[in-house]
């Protein structure tokens, strides 16, 4: 962000600090060789960020985790994406979103054995939802969980798995019984488990490389009862919790990339001359850069506002402000990144400069973790209902002749 009043000095603290401690764990070329795909999943990286506690940042310390609420968590992934990429904040919020849940919902089994060593850079998570035919309805998920005894028996497959070839586990949601949400249930999957097979390595992406990302089947892949999070009950509002953190931190880390990229765009601008004077001194120019900063802003305190309604414990309260945060967020980068490169032009589209490889990362977020178009379908359903008015007279409306639909009494 240009600026955020909206953070406290505590606030402020911690993030220059974490700008500062990223800045310097994060090789210079970390992200080029990820987008080469040369690196199958940055582990170092993970290993590092742990280091400073910046893994699983809301949860207790006590639990190897940051101790610090989604808002701090949300800074982090923008840092992330700034110094970085997109790709390794991906990598990184898993941590979060995967974190929460398994804090909040998870027995101290699974605190034991997954959450704690994920935390401490030991062992490393990513989660699966999308199906062949499942996407952004999570209710249509076919992968199932049948109960046997003390066991569950997975058999499915999701695809677009980000981290599916190099990771200890994952977070798969999974039917246990037949129907739609009311059936789902989540589970903690060890990738060593017989029956797990990659059934297509997805190396070839538009963005976001270097994750090890593959199209996977459980094929009765047997795992004890006590990998459930939570109860087989719980597992749509689970579903639900996590979604709204990750729909909150992953986009922080997208407009993390798009500060950047306008930061590159401005500084060019200052020195590119054309027509005898500098890029800046054409109006155009600068006011596109004005234009840009300011609805980053705009998009960066929305998030600021959803982060701390998730932070708040409202969750499914804040359903509104979340998915206008996605919203905006999202659109809002690929916006300024898009812009940023034109404003290079031709030098832009090459790999002199990172604006090449942010356009294609900011291109998956429009329809990650919910879509745009569902973002747009959740803010009209929350919109409608907040703004309708029990005394507007809708008897009157065709008919302003008879009466105002804006008068209680329904008069002129």
């Amino acid at each position: 962000m240009i600026g955020d009043p909206l953070l406290t000095a505590e606030e402020s603290a911690y993030r220059d600090e974490a700008s500062a401690r990223i800045h310097a764990l994060i090789p210079p070329d970390l992200p080029e060789r990820m987008d080469r795909n040369e690196i199958l999943y940055p582990k170092e990286y993970l290993r590092e960020m742990a280091k400073h506690r910046y893994l699983g940042v809301p949860v207790p310390a006590a639990l190897n985790g940051g101790g610090r609420d989604i808002l701090a968590d949300a800074l982090v992934n923008e840092l992330a994406g700034y110094w970085g990429s997109a790709a390794l904040a991906c990598c990184r919020s898993f941590t979060s979103h995967g974190g929460v849940i398994l804090w909040k919902y998870g027995s101290p089994y699974l605190h034991d054995h997954y959450l704690r060593p994920t935390l401490a850079g030991d062992k490393f998570v990513c989660q699966a939802l999308t199906e062949p035919g499942a996407g952004s309805d999570a209710a249509a998920i076919q992968t199932t969980a049948e109960r046997r005894g003390t066991t569950y028996v997975l058999n499915g497959q999701k695809r677009f798995i980000d981290g599916a070839q190099s990771v200890d586990y994952i977070i798969v949601a999974a039917k246990v019984r037949p129907g739609g949400h009311e059936a789902l249930a989540m589970f903690c999957v060890d990738t060593d488990r017989p029956g797990y097979a990659i059934k297509e390595v997805q190396a070839d992406w538009m963005g976001f490389r270097g994750l090890g990302s593959a199209w996977i089947a459980f094929e009765n892949v047997e795992i004890p009862v006590e990998n459930r999070i939570g109860e087989e009950s719980e597992g749509w509002k689970i579903l639900m919790e996590e979604l709204a953190i990750e729909r909150v931190v992953a986009t922080r880390a997208q407009l993390g990339q798009a500060r950047r990229a306008l930061q590159i765009a401005a500084n060019y601008a200052e020195h590119r001359r054309t027509f005898g004077r500098r890029l800046r001194d054409h109006q155009w120019i600068a006011f596109t850069i004005a234009d840009l900063a300011a609805r980053l802003d705009a998009a960066a305190l929305l998030n600021t506002r959803a982060a701390r309604l998730l932070g708040q414990g409202l969750g499914k309260e804040a359903r509104l402000e979340v998915s206008m945060a996605k919203l905006q967020g999202v659109e809002t980068a690929w916006q300024v990144i898009d812009e940023s490169l034109q404003i290079l032009g031709g030098i832009g589209y090459t790999k002199k400069y990172p604006l090449e490889r942010m356009l294609r990362d900011v291109r998956a977020s429009r329809f990650t973790a919910g879509s745009t178009e569902m973002m747009r379908l959740i803010i009209q359903e929350e919109v409608f209902e907040r703004l309708r008015d029990p005394a507007f007279r809708g008897e009157f409306v065709g008919n302003e002749l008879a009466g105002s639909p804006l008068s209680p009494e329904g008069g002129q």
